[in-house]
């Protein structure tokens, strides 16, 4: 009877292990080189690596990826068979091999599939970083556009107007966006604002830089972070309160790549303090690009939201464009960094000059740079359609305030 994959993969592996390592213990020095392992069976240099690594490997999971296909341990077999004990040695190699590849069988539909299945199930860093380099290589053939970084700032201040609420400043950013092919519109913009059931709200939003709005449409375009020439956009209202910031199509590949940032602020954009209709904030930013880096900047006044603990949250969309439901959650092994105080660690490899950005946007808004907190979440190929989100608990209203 099958049992689950961890179950089948811990059984089933070891006899393979124990197999490998007794090739290796009876005619070489499991410690030496892959040279020698090499020179003293007669097999080529991968088949060494791999075989070692399964072996001595500690972990079921990552030993799947290390195990060599059929031909590699025919290849093994056919190298010890005639040696003293090699027939033994190559007999139980093969038994080990029949069981792990009726494994297989059970539980995915070739190889590579069980490999996903196992990294899904119990992979590291790298596991999810690599799967999601793949799927970037694939979206962006698919959707025809990519791009290097997306970049999206989100800063929250106390209103001025109206006590106990917060306005925010949104920024998004598309950093070296390439079309892989001709005619391709792009969304640059998805915004909505919405409370805990998810009822939408349209907010007034003031354009950062609304000389640059005006000429864009009033798409809350940046003009001094835009790579020239100006890109053309066109913003239009969606159902459910979305609005869609868009580029005109540009030619494909380099000769077309371009550089475009949005900010806005929205005034008195909720209650800094739980609600009956809103206990949980939610802050974040829509992926909808294909990218090799998602930046995301989260600064906060140091009056707002005191003794909170916030968490990283991927929700991913493709059941709703915009959800908060567990059940739509992607599992990550990013995190969410807190920088401290101010700017003084805002740099960022991917983006130079980025620290002098913030602290620019924060000037126009009128808002001192010391005055926040800031967290940073660095995701290298995130995942689409998805949102990346920082969420905490809305504290407890002020005793006497609004």
């Amino acid at each position: 009877m099958t049992g689950s994959l961890r179950h089948d993969l811990a059984s089933r592996l070891p006899p393979i292990q124990d197999a490998f390592a007794a090739i290796l213990e009876a005619y070489c020095d499991p410690g030496s080189g892959l040279t020698e392992i090499c020179k003293h069976l007669g097999i080529h240099r991968k088949l060494a690596w791999q075989m070692r690594s399964v072996a001595f490997g500690t972990d079921p999971f990552k030993a799947v990826r290390m195990m060599p296909s059929r031909a590699g341990v025919q290849t093994l077999a056919e190298a010890v068979t005639g040696r003293e004990g090699g027939e033994a040695l190559a007999a139980r190699l093969v038994a080990a091999t029949v069981a792990f590849e009726s494994l297989v069988l059970e539980h995915a539909e070739d190889r590579s599939s069980l490999e996903m299945l196992a990294e899904a199930t119990e992979g590291d860093d790298s596991a999810e970083e690599r799967w999601r380099e793949h799927a970037f290589k694939g979206n962006s053939f698919i959707w025809g556009a990519q791009a290097r970084a997306i970049v999206a700032i989100v800063a929250i201040h106390p209103s001025r107007t109206r006590s106990g609420w917060f306005d925010i400043m949104q920024v998004r950013g598309l950093v070296g966006l390439t079309r892989v092919r001709p005619d391709v519109r792009w969304l640059v913009g998805q915004s909505v604002v919405m409370d805990d059931r998810a009822v939408t709200r349209a907010p007034d939003r003031e354009p950062l830089d609304p000389q640059a709005a005006s000429a864009a449409g009033g798409a809350p375009v940046l003009g001094e972070f835009c790579s020239p020439p100006m890109p053309r956009l066109v913003r239009t209202p969606q159902p459910g309160g979305l609005l869609h910031d868009e580029l005109l199509p540009a030619p494909v590949g380099q000769h077309g790549q371009q550089t475009i940032f949005m900010g806005e602020i929205i005034r008195n954009l909720g209650a800094a303090h739980a609600t009956d209709e809103d206990k949980t904030a939610h802050f974040g930013c829509a992926v909808r690009t294909p990218a090799q880096m998602l930046v995301y900047d989260h600064l906060v006044h140091r009056e707002l939201f005191r003794g909170v603990e916030r968490e990283l949250c991927v929700f991913g969309e493709m059941n709703s464009p915009a959800t908060f439901d567990e059940a739509d959650r992607l599992p990550t092994k990013d995190r969410l960094i807190r920088l401290g105080p101010g700017l003084t660690r805002a740099r960022c490899a991917e983006l130079p000059g980025h620290a002098d950005m913030l602290r620019s946007l924060l000037q126009r808004a009128g808002w001192e740079p010391e005055d926040f907190e800031h967290y940073r979440v660095r995701m290298p190929y995130p995942p689409l359609p998805a949102s990346v989100m920082i969420r905490h608990e809305l504290p407890a209203p002020a005793t006497g305030g609004a």
